[in-house]
């Protein structure tokens, strides 16, 4: 592994950031060799190697066989992924219970850096909501692998469906949107009109357009993570963990996925707070009173008092103010 310290004297913070990851993932024992790339000193060995291999970034790592063939890598993951693991499981040892022993101190996006650090680009952020693009926010800042994903039910606003360009341009990600199953919709649709859920609940037509299209989405992927508050709903979200095992989503090998909530602390104040301190976007219908947006006719603006999830599926006596996605 070639390192690199700064013409200042200070270390590179990449470089330190990747061999965390390293140590975490337990492949530090693997790295024979570090080489120091000292800016200050051009006749250092880690800056001949990155004239030699005409390299700028750092680190790099360079695999040399016995044969003299040589490797090299100027990105961690791929380095990991190509040279360390056996298998197709980007990580072996994530435990819940140390997991979320350790999350109760740190802070939402010390959480994610940890999430992302574990598991790479099989962590998947679900991109709905205004807690949804924080975690965007706090992924970028944390310079690590993350995937995002996104359900368009087919029944979005049309502000939802111009602010999840604004997210994607803004950032710089690839947004992979899941579509409902037309073998699903098509006879739903055909059978029962579209307005249905006016006179026999929601939970039918939320199963076809969200609940099916995110196990697609999730397919693949070794964990997700979302924007779950407690306070949002106490009766179904307030037993949340940081990270949990779900259980309706398994993994090729018949194992759970993991589901991390980073904001479960949070409250909608603290989320708005960094909305607003760091400059993020959001969805203009929350300046319209909306304080929790889902499908068009499913959704409208809070009441003076209202809590916050109360406007959803509002023509509904006593409902569970869910939409599947996250019952258990």
């Amino acid at each position: 592994m070639i390192k690199k310290i700064l013409i200042d004297g200070s270390p590179c913070g990449k470089c330190a950031q990747a061999e965390e990851i390293l140590k975490k993932r337990g492949f530090w024992d693997r790295i024979d060799r570090v080489v120091i790339a000292d800016e200050a000193d051009i006749n250092s060995e880690g800056m001949k190697l990155a004239a030699e291999k005409n390299v700028e970034l750092a680190p790099f790592f360079i695999i040399r066989e016995d044969n003299g063939d040589e490797r090299m890598y100027t990105r961690v993951f791929e380095f990991i992924k190509k040279e360390l693991e056996t298998d197709l499981s980007v990580n072996r040892s994530f435990d819940i219970s140390l997991a979320n022993e350790k999350f109760a101190s740190l802070s939402p996006i010390e959480i994610l850096s940890e999430t992302q650090s574990a598991f790479g680009e099989k962590l998947s952020l679900a991109f709905s909501g205004a807690e949804d693009v924080v975690l965007i926010d706090m992924a970028s800042k944390n310079g690590l692998p993350f995937s995002v994903f996104c359900l368009d039910t087919g029944r979005l606003h049309s502000h939802t469906y111009a602010y999840m360009d604004t997210v994607k341009n803004h950032y710089g990600i690839n947004l992979e949107i899941f579509t409902p199953s037309p073998d699903l919709l098509e006879p739903f649709l055909k059978e029962k009109g579209m307005n249905s859920f006016y006179q026999d609940g929601h939970s039918e037509c939320c199963g076809i357009r969200k609940v099916e299209p995110l196990g697609r989405a999730l397919k693949g992927r070794e964990a997700w993570a979302t924007g779950l508050r407690r306070d949002q709903s106490p009766s179904t979200r307030g037993n949340l963990m940081y990270s949990e095992y779900d259980e309706g989503h398994l993994k090729k090998d018949g194992l759970p996925l993991v589901k991390v909530n980073p904001l479960l602390d949070w409250s909608s104040q603290q989320v708005w707070d960094y909305i607003r301190k760091n400059e993020v976007p959001y969805n203009p219908l929350h300046d319209e009173g909306y304080r929790s947006i889902g499908c068009e006719p499913c959704t409208r603006p809070s009441r003076p008092g209202e809590h916050e999830r109360a406007a959803r599926w509002w023509w509904e006596d006593g409902t569970i103010r869910e939409c599947g996605l996250h019952l258990k």
